[in-house]
């Protein structure tokens, strides 16, 4: 067609464009570190010296059709050159001269791969590249902060999701067929990750950054806990009762944000359903800690709270045996009462843990059972939850008690409400998510 514009005339150009700002935007990071380091020597590879690696990659990788050894040339090249550069007599190469070494080889590896028909896949991992070199103080604090039994928990974790999750056999065993070893270990490892993530986020950040912060990664760790833990300071610091109920409220806002999430994970079509319902109690909730944390005047937020390790082969195996038993549980009960039987388990499983009931009331709408009931299910979990923990805020007395229970009510409350409205996302095109076939 005739005034077209042919743009395979301009792809090759435009790549070798990516190449370059590759190598410019790694250099930039490793020229800004040379220049922090004062005791850093004048001679160092930084911007000029990258961005012609990363043009030397493209260049590469334009010639392997014809020369396919001219990247590995290159690579050996490149580190031929910073190695003779920076080595000095027989000493070895300077940590931050080896990351240098490692940043240019993979710098000229780059542009050889946006010159190969990926140069988007080239550009994201330079900038995920950048943010690793740029957060070397951070990551370096974060790994310092945990102990050796939190660095054991991470080992405990892959092995349990690298070694053992894969050998574990895919089949129905018992009652029902609803025990399946990798389905059930799955979970595990996914709920284990989520807490243990939040663990590592209070352990980094610290405690005693504010309740708010608390209540956030509390959440993401065991909400049950960190109501409890809080609640329980509220009785030795009266001046923090408000920043106190806050951090309380957020928990339980992000806890069904993490419930939503987990059944995103197993079927996107419930999460979809549940959303509307879900997203308005945990959007009450975060009103709620913003209005008691504005409510609070002081700064008594100097005590921190103890939460434990979320993770290790005890409570691992604890919440296998939960889902174990409540999907034998959730088998029987559907086969005689259908899914009324769920909501019923749902209200009792509920008062011990969300997670399980939770993963069995997505694993069996993922199965095929139908949605709306499935929703239902889930907010009587919560709800039951509520209640649990409303006991424990009872317990405690005094204000936080009427403003810990205030904030559960309201969110309860708000997705109720929202779930017996239509929900607005089905006019977006929600319709055909939620009414798609299971399974």
């Amino acid at each position: 067609m005739e005034g077209s514009i042919d743009w395979e005339t301009f792809s090759h150009p435009l790549e070798l464009l990516v190449a370059l700002a590759v190598g410019l935007l790694i250099g930039m990071e490793r020229e800004w570190r040379v220049h922090q380091d004062e005791d850093s020597s004048d001679e160092h590879a930084g911007l000029r010296t990258f961005g012609l690696m990363g043009l030397l990659g493209g260049v590469t990788g334009l010639l392997q059709a014809s020369a396919g050894w001219l990247t590995a040339a290159a690579l050996l090249a490149v580190a031929a050159v910073l190695i003779a550069q920076r080595r000095k007599g027989n000493q070895s190469l300077p940590l931050e001269d080896v990351t240098t070494l490692v940043a240019a080889l993979v710098t000229t590896l780059l542009g050889a791969l946006a010159t190969s028909g990926m140069p988007q896949l080239a550009a994201t991992s330079a900038v995920v590249i950048v943010v690793l070199l740029h957060l070397k103080p951070t990551l370096h604090h974060w790994v310092g902060a945990l102990s050796q039994e939190e660095l054991r928990a991470v080992l405990r974790l892959l092995v349990i999701s690298l070694v053992v999750l894969p050998v574990l056999p895919d089949k129905g065993y018992g009652p029902y067929a609803a025990l399946n070893p990798r389905t059930i270990w799955l979970f595990v490892v996914l709920i284990s990750t989520l807490s243990f993530v939040g663990y590592l986020a209070i352990r980094v950040l610290g405690p005693k950054r504010g309740y708010l912060v608390t209540g956030l990664f509390g959440g993401l760790v065991s909400s049950t806990a960190t109501t409890a833990a809080l609640a329980r300071l509220a009785r030795q610091d009266q001046r923090s009762v408000a920043p106190l109920a806050a951090g309380i409220a957020l928990a339980n806002g992000v806890s069904v944000v993490r419930m939503t999430a987990v059944v995103a994970a197993i079927h996107p079509a419930l999460a979809f359903a549940a959303a509307w319902p879900l997203g308005c109690g945990a959007l009450v909730a975060l009103i709620c800690a913003l209005l008691l944390w504005r409510a609070h005047d002081g700064k008594g937020t100097g005590k921190a709270i103890e939460i434990s390790n979320p993770f290790g082969l005890g409570p691992a195996l604890k919440l296998a045996s939960l889902l174990a038993v409540i999907q034998v549980l959730a088998a029987f009960l559907e086969d005689r009462y259908g899914q009324a039987g769920i909501q019923v388990l749902a209200a009792f499983a509920g008062l011990v843990d969300v997670d399980a009931i939770t993963l069995t009331v997505a694993r069996g709408t993922a199965g095929g059972a139908a949605i709306a009931p499935a929703v239902a299910a889930l907010l009587i979990a919560v709800l039951a939850n509520a209640v649990f923990k409303s006991v424990v805020l009872f317990s405690a007395g005094g204000k936080i008690a009427i403003w810990g229970i205030g904030a559960l009510a309201l969110m309860c409350t708000a997705g109720a409400i929202a779930w017996a409205i239509p929900s607005p996302l089905e006019a977006l095109g929600g319709d055909a998510l939620v009414n798609q076939p299971s399974g």
